[in-house]
């Protein structure tokens, strides 16, 4: 859990890194982030219940995934390796916002992930806090019999996390988009 950072950090720089040495391909070819699919985004924004059924599926088998490679002894490679490619992906979009907009992109970078990001990460970390206190499969379940709050503190980071996600995220997007 201490390395979280330095994992977030070195995904973080391996993002910037991987827009700047394909910047002809992704800002030029495929057109990430100019002005015409801001606006696409900004007219087709789904918003409320079918967006939360679109994404539920989705970041539950996450979840799931993850809390499964936990109980098997093998979820702290999964959460760290979580915690990298978010920070890969956090990298590509603040250097293509960057690259595409200057000073005003990391205000348009900054509404790409508030005010969901935070869940998601204190939810990778209380799985990573778990998977340090995890010992042979009786500890486990001795875990989760004496601390069942751990999981269920867990479940809601995602389930907060996947809520702001679909219904706040899309509003705040929206009318930040009409702005920008």
């Amino acid at each position: 859990m201490k390395y979280l950072s330095v994992i977030l950090g070195l995904g973080f720089t391996v993002g910037c890194i991987l827009v700047m040495l394909c910047r002809e391909d992704l800002l030029q070819d495929i057109s990430l982030l100019d002005e015409d699919s801001l606006y696409l985004v900004r007219d087709s924004l789904m918003e409320g219940r079918a967006y939360f059924f679109y994404l539920l599926p989705r970041r539950a088998f996450v979840f799931g995934l993850l809390a499964i490679m936990w109980w098997y002894g093998i979820g702290k490679v999964a959460l760290k390796l979580t915690g990298f490619f978010m920070g890969v992906k956090a990298g590509i979009w603040l250097q293509a916002c960057l690259e595409q907009y200057y000073l005003k992109g990391i205000l348009l970078w900054i509404f790409l992930y508030i005010p969901y990001i935070f869940f998601y990460l204190a939810a990778v970390l209380c799985g990573l806090t778990l998977c340090e206190n995890r010992g042979d499969r009786y500890e486990r379940v001795r875990l989760l019999s004496e601390k069942p709050w751990y999981f269920i503190v867990l479940t809601a980071l995602f389930g907060i996390g996947v809520y702001l996600e679909s219904m706040v995220h899309p509003v705040w997007l929206k009318s930040f988009l009409k702005v920008f």
